[in-house]
């Protein structure tokens, strides 16, 4: 809501959002190959939560809404609720809601070099044409269960959340191994 108001982002608009986010990152660590390593240890990772976004209407969500921030509620790729169909999605959107990892790489790199906002979509639509299908279906095919770190499922891996319970002595990785708190 923006100002009493929904504020329903489209493509465009989502783009122009990311860009202001790069434009703070470079002014911040700075416009060269240094600053861009610095952002880089969390830019792209956050596209695994932005991936997330869907306009849902108050018509249709409201209710809903109001029980839990749907952004935090996995959707699939089109809501057929609001007339979604994946043929009627632009590829720079299906990329936008693309959950792999590289799809955030890729992202995240077209919206640092780009110049503009227009240039930016224009690269997002050429990586989406490019790549998306093949991201998907990779995604597909592993499942949303697995690592939490990269958006999938409840927090338990493959092993039904059993490593890192071991005893009650804390965190381990998948080998026992006491995992170190930072």
């Amino acid at each position: 809501m923006l100002q009493g108001r929904e504020w329903l982002l489209d493509t465009q608009e989502r783009v122009g959002v990311f860009r202001l986010l790069v434009s703070y990152m470079k002014e911040h660590f700075g416009d060269d190959e240094r600053g861009r390593r610095k952002a880089w240890y969390f830019f792209p990772w956050h596209f695994d939560f932005l991936t997330r976004y869907r306009p849902l209407p108050e018509a249709v969500y409201g209710a809903q809404s109001r029980e839990h921030p749907l952004i935090l509620t996995r959707q699939d790729l089109t809501d057929p609720r609001v007339g979604e169909t994946p043929e009627g999605l632009s590829w720079a959107e299906r990329l936008l809601r693309c959950e792999h990892p590289d799809a955030h790489g890729a992202m995240a790199d077209a919206l640092w070099e780009a110049g503009s906002d227009a240039e930016a979509l224009a690269a997002l639509e050429r990586i989406g044409a490019e790549r998306v299908v093949c991201w998907e279906e990779e995604v597909r095919a592993g499942g949303r269960d697995g690592d939490a770190s990269r958006g999938g499922g409840l927090g338990v891996g493959s092993d039904g959340g059993k490593a890192g319970t071991q005893g009650g002595m804390g965190s381990r990785d998948r080998a026992g191994e006491e995992l170190e708190r930072g």
